[in-house]
């Protein structure tokens, strides 16, 4: 019995130097193990770039264009809010000009309150061009008038300025009129 012991003893501790790996075994199975999966990361990112490299210029071209539409809209959106001044011109200044764009400065920082007008001639015109304001009761709520001399076909802003208790945001419309 005491063979079968030391048989089964030897048997035992020979499978387990055989089947256990030495330190440096495992170190080196460890490292192994390691570079594998760093080599397979790196291949992921090494393939990520590369489409990024193809693909990327299309991605962002196409965000950047979706970006500047979005300003256009915010632009357009800002131009018809309540800076935009809605303007009537009568037939005797429509003889002498055209009209181009116009907005309120509410004189935020400035405490000036005017109406930026641009003005197209179609003809010479050395006078007077009156503004005034009209609120939804169609009851002037103030006006504004400038000494303009301008060329034939020339073009230019043109600053109304209002009196700094005018109250623009209330104002519907205003009426604009010419006299030489």
């Amino acid at each position: 019995m005491k063979v079968i012991q030391l048989i089964i003893s030897i048997s035992i501790a020979s499978m387990l130097m055989s089947s256990c790996l030495s330190i440096e075994e495992k170190k080196k199975k460890a490292e192994e193990e390691g570079n594998a999966l760093v080599s397979i990361k790196s291949k992921l990112i090494k393939g990520a770039g590369d489409a990024l490299k193809k693909d990327g210029k299309e991605a962002s071209e196409s965000a950047s264009e979706g970006i500047v539409e979005t300003i256009k809209g915010i632009t357009s959106g800002y131009d018809k809010s309540i800076n935009q001044a809605k303007i009537i011109a009568d037939s005797v200044f429509l003889k002498s000009f055209e009209l181009g764009r116009a907005q309120k400065d509410y004189g935020d920082t400035s405490n000036v309150k005017k109406v930026n007008v641009y003005l197209i001639a179609n003809t010479a015109f050395d006078g007077k061009v009156k503004l005034k304001a009209f609120d939804a009761a169609d009851k002037e709520i103030g006006r504004s008038a400038l000494k303009v001399k301008i060329d034939e076909d020339d073009a230019q802003y043109f600053d109304f300025l209002f009196d700094q208790r005018t109250p623009l945001l209330q104002v519907s419309y205003f009426e604009i009129s010419s006299k030489e």
